[in-house]
């Protein structure tokens, strides 16, 4: 019980934590909108919206990059794992990402992007981030394991 409390203590886990509440939001904020003139009521504008869940491509990607960072906050006890599932992930941001800059010049220049499309980008820097810092715990493991061992040598 101490060692699952524990590891929400560590900064990577936290950042891989925010990295998926940024990609749950998703499934539920706007991805764009446009603000039209009204053509039934003069003066007036009509508010059309896109939703991320609403484009079935995107809410694959939300959801499969949302459930990858589960998944990697439960190989905790695994590093090298950890740090592999990140970097897939961080792949599938990238792509996602792109996806969402073709899909702002695809459509009508009437839609606006919200700062939600910016997300998946930050859930990557969070991501690599996490990565470095999961490593560079690696490493002083890997540091500590080998000096005790060059310890018992010498005994």
């Amino acid at each position: 019980m101490a060692d699952r409390y524990f590891t929400w203590k560590r900064f990577q886990t936290l950042l891989i934590a925010l990295a998926g509440g940024l990609l749950l939001s998703l499934l539920f904020l706007d991805m764009c909108y446009a603000d039209v003139p009204s053509e039934t009521m003069p003066g007036t504008t009509d508010h059309y919206s896109i939703k991320f869940s609403e484009r079935y491509q995107f809410l694959i990607f939300s959801f499969v990059t949302f459930a990858l960072t589960i998944v990697t906050i439960g190989y905790y006890k695994q590093r090298i794992m950890q740090i592999r599932l990140c970097i897939l992930n961080s792949l599938l941001l990238l792509f996602y990402q792109i996806w969402l800059v073709v899909a702002f010049f695809q459509l009508h220049e009437a839609f606006t992007f919200t700062v939600a499309s910016l997300f998946p980008l930050i859930a990557l820097i969070l991501l690599l981030t996490a990565a470095t810092f999961i490593w560079k715990d690696e490493v002083r493991f890997m540091v500590a394991n080998a000096m005790a061992q060059n310890n018992k040598r010498k005994k």
